[in-house]
Formats: structure tokens, C-alpha cells, sequence
């Protein structure tokens, strides 16, 4: 190799690895949302966490803890994957024992949560360190705005979530639902807003052009990666999820920073 050679070549390496740190970005980030929810009479907060996987946010989790605080909401949602198999399940269930100390919160599963047939005791010890669980349920907020309806619901249980049936006209009904995929089962359904994960934001994202490259249930290029969705007169809210395991190390999250969802409904 020749000197020239040689010296753009350490400069190319130089740059990739310089780039790293920018490109493969996993720090926590938050975004905020404003939705529309003519029921109430004044604004109800709403902090959203999807896809947890017992990820590690500080020890003690006191990063993603002391988010939440700081956004002051008077709800917590643990969307799907809260948990996994995979990895110390310590983490969540720290998450957990702090914020129910201090806010209602509910959950409903997503896939992780059944890879080791351990759905049953996680809804159990769930439910017992003071969560709603809701499948193929509702549980209701009184918020200072007015009644907020969550509902729950699993993949493999329907009880007329597709329809409505749980909502209520004269409240802000809220569907707590993993797979962002199925939005079109959801049409004229009446829900305020749908709450998703699951896709982890298409994990590699190359924003304007490429929102996602692939995602679990919807392939390459999926379609509902991150944000806002309005189709059939339904609302959707998917978050791109906290995971940040080791296992991103084989396929890391690119320009597609892990986040935690804080809501404003606003009449």
C-alpha cells in the first residue's frame, strides 16, 4: 500500500469510528405529544414507557424515574415487552415499585412476555405490586380533566376491542394495544387514542427519507415505526421503545435514540 493510500485509508477508518458515537446514538431522549381529547375540560398527563426489556436506565433506574418526575403526570403506561426473558428482570420491576408509589399505572403485554409461557405469573406479580393489568379490560382514571378509560388488550384476546365495545362515549377511552401493525383492525373503533410499540422505532432509521428499516410483524420498511398515525378515523401513538441490550451489538439502534412517550390530552 502506498503512503497516499495508506493515509486515506486511516482517515476513512478514523471518521467511521469517530461517527459511532453519533450514528449509533443510545441515549435516553423524551418526546412530547399533544392529543386531542374533547371529553376533558382541562389538560391530563400521561407518561408513556414501551418496550422496556429490563433495560438499565441508571442505577436503581433513577434516569428513566427521574424523567417521569419531572414530567409530573397523573398516569404511568408500561406498554408491551415491560419485560424479557432474556435479560434481569430486576430492572422493570424496580421501575415499577417506584412509580406506583407515586402514579396509577397500567399495563398490558406485548410478545416478550410470552416467550417463556410465563404470562400468567407476570400478570400475577404485576398486578400485585399495585398495576392495572389490563386483558381484554379497562380500568378507569379520575383525572383532574375528567374519567380516562384504559384499555388492555393482548393479540390473542379480542372481547370487542375491534369494535369499541369497552369504550365509553362520554370518557377518554385509551387503548393500550402492542402491535402498531393491526392499526387497520381499528377503524371507526372510537378510540382517543391507540398506544403501540413492538416496532422499536424500524431500528435503523434515516430520517427523511427511510423511517425505519425493519420491524417485527411488518418486515422491511415497515409502516408504523414512530409518532403519530391518523387512518380510519383512529388515533395511534407508537413509541420507538427503551430497549438498549448487548444484544445491540449485532443490530444497533441507528439515528434512533431509545425514548420515553410523555402525553398531554388537551380538550
Amino acid at each position: 500500500m502506498t503512503r497516499k493510500k495508506f493515509i486515506i485509508t486511516a482517515a476513512v477508518i478514523s471518521a467511521v469510528i469517530a461517527a459511532i458515537p453519533f450514528v449509533c446514538n443510545e441515549n435516553l431522549t423524551a418526546s412530547y405529544y399533544d392529543i386531542h381529547a374533547p371529553k376533558l375540560t382541562s389538560p391530563v398527563k400521561i407518561a408513556f414507557l414501551s418496550d422496556v426489556h429490563n433495560t438499565q436506565y441508571g442505577h436503581g433506574m433513577s434516569e428513566l424515574i427521574g424523567m417521569v418526575d419531572d414530567f409530573a403526570p397523573e398516569a404511568v403506561v408500561f406498554g408491551g415487552d415491560l419485560f424479557d426473558s432474556v435479560w434481569n428482570e430486576k430492572n422493570s420491576q424496580m421501575l415499577i415499585r417506584s412509580l406506583v408509589q407515586r402514579y396509577p399505572c397500567y399495563y398490558a403485554l406485548g410478545n416478550h412476555e410470552f416467550y417463556e409461557n410465563e404470562q400468567d405469573i407476570i400478570r400475577r406479580e404485576t398486578a400485585a405490586l399495585g398495576v392495572n393489568v389490563l386483558n381484554g379490560t379497562y380500568a378507569e382514571l379520575a383525572a383532574s380533566g375528567g374519567t380516562v378509560r384504559f384499555i388492555g388488550a393482548e393479540r390473542w384476546i379480542d372481547h370487542g376491542i375491534t369494535n369499541g365495545e369497552l369504550t365509553d362515549p362520554d370518557m377518554t377511552n385509551i387503548l393500550l394495544y402492542h402491535y402498531p401493525e393491526d392499526l387497520p383492525r381499528f377503524s371507526g373503533s372510537g378510540y382517543t387514542l391507540i398506544l403501540s410499540g413492538h416496532a422499536h422505532g424500524g431500528q435503523w432509521r434515516f430520517p427523511p427519507l427511510i423511517q425505519g428499516v425493519f420491524a417485527p410483524g411488518q418486515g422491511l420498511l415497515p409502516k408504523y415505526t414512530s409518532g403519530i398515525y391518523n387512518e380510519g378515523g383512529e388515533t395511534m401513538l407508537v413509541s420507538r421503545g427503551l430497549q438498549r441490550c448487548p444484544r445491540d451489538i449485532v443490530f444497533p439502534r441507528i439515528f434512533n435514540r431509545p425514548e420515553a412517550v410523555f402525553i398531554t390530552l388537551t380538550p
